[in-house]
């Protein structure tokens, strides 16, 4: 690893000599708790390999990152690079805001081989790739081992199905006389992760349709997905409510039993509850399924007004290289998007039985097909579902016709 990073040091020297005048490159992208402290680390040795550029990163809290963004760039105060969902990428691919990989870089052939078909699907556009992924996640079960036992659950025979996952976290779940949650039997403030979970297992075909504007998640198998978000937020059997511990970490504070999350979660909990004992699952599943795991995507990209475009993409590629691939999952938890460290059980990766959970589960990944910034639809939704009594039904099509409008706005139509 040592001999990697001092070669393409040596490289990108080389090329830096060239440059008569000191590079600053601009990079924003979305605040975690685990990424953040590994890009500083990342930055630090490619500014010591390249003294004559400068990265300035600003990192921003992920609920202001698209507003802040998309006005940056309407603006011409946008960054050099920036990261964006792969739901995004057509709003900002075809409206002309990212620039075209330089085939001196990668060309479409090379990445094809290289990256999972998914991870890089959505940056394809008329033969160009427009972006390199990074942040790969899917889903999985984080299981808190004392609090399960407390609860006489068993952590090394985790809820297979989601009937199991709901009654083992009402099992968990405490309250005072009052009725008020004590403790969570599910973590669910990542609202996202647990409908999106549900959607991808339950809907057998497409949960969207961007070529004939449909939200397909009114259908008989959509509703029963969102009727299990009901029964885990919903009445008095409610196993977590957004009014308990709103916007606090509960599982990480030991608060609640059972977390549906990206296994990047992991670099939050060795920062924030290091001596937390917890398992890493696969994800429950409908009865007779094999247990699907939504996977999702981020991109590097380079801002078409870059006047640093040339040492843009050199830090781009320096950030997605396998080896960097590598450390990011090291030290928080991102998995991989090259073919041969997702496929193969790497030694410096594969190396724990959570380890073996998150790799297996890659195998199985449903690529999640949002377009335009669809979560805070679908996040009313689940707070909808938590916090009023008016009928499932209808609040799910009331959110179907939203989405439908952020569908149309985000492709132009």
């Amino acid at each position: 690893m040592r001999r990697w990073w001092l070669a393409l040091g040596v490289a990108l020297l080389g090329a830096g000599i060239a440059t008569a005048q000191r590079v600053a490159i601009v990079h924003w992208q979305h605040h975690h708790e685990a990424r953040t402290p590994l890009l500083r680390e990342l930055i630090d040795r490619f500014q010591a390999q390249n003294p004559g550029v400068r990265i300035e990163f600003e990192p921003i809290p992920f609920e202001q990152y698209f507003d802040k963004l998309t006005v940056g760039l309407a603006t011409g105060r946008g960054p050099d690079v920036f990261q964006i969902k792969m739901d995004w990428a057509e709003q900002f691919i075809w409206g002309g805001l990212v620039a075209p990989v330089p085939e001196g870089v990668l060309t479409l052939q090379q990445a094809r081989s290289r990256f999972m078909a998914w991870t890089i699907r959505r940056l394809e556009y008329q033969g160009r790739l427009y972006g390199l992924p990074t942040d790969v996640q899917h889903l999985v079960l984080f299981i808190n081992d004392d609090l399960a036992r407390e609860a006489g659950l068993d952590p090394s025979r985790p809820p297979r199905t989601w009937e199991e996952l709901v009654a083992q976290a009402r099992r968990a779940t405490k309250r005072d006389a009052a009725g008020n949650i004590l403790q969570a039997g599910l973590d669910t403030r990542y609202r996202w992760a647990v409908y999106t979970a549900l959607l991808y297992q339950y809907i057998p075909g497409s949960v969207i349709d961007p070529v004939n504007l449909r939200v397909n998640y009114t259908s008989p198998e959509g509703l029963q997905a969102w009727r299990i978000v009901e029964q885990l937020v919903r009445g008095p059997q409610a196993v977590d409510s957004p009014r308990f511990l709103t916007g606090q970490f509960k599982f990480e504070q030991n608060r609640a039993v059972f977390y549906i999350n990206h296994p990047v979660t992991r670099g939050r909990l060795e920062r924030m509850a290091p001596n937390l004992r917890y398992t890493v699952a696969p994800l429950p599943a409908p009865p007779g399924r094999s247990p699907i795991t939504p996977g999702s995507h981020w991109a590097y990209v380079v801002n078409t007004r870059s006047p640093n475009a040339d040492w843009a993409w050199r830090w781009i590629t320096f950030i997605t290289s396998e080896e960097a691939q590598v450390r990011w999952y090291q030290g928080t938890g991102e998995l991989p998007a090259a073919r041969n460290l997702a496929f193969t059980n790497h030694p410096a990766m594969v190396r724990t039985p959570a380890d073996r959970v998150i790799f297996e589960a890659l195998r199985n990944v449903r690529p999640t097909e949002y377009v335009g910034n669809a979560d805070p639809v679908r996040n009313d939704l689940f707070d909808a579902i938590a916090l009023t009594n008016t009928p499932l039904e209808t609040l799910v099509q009331q959110a179907a016709q939203r989405e439908l409008e952020v569908m149309r706005r985000a492709l132009g139509r």
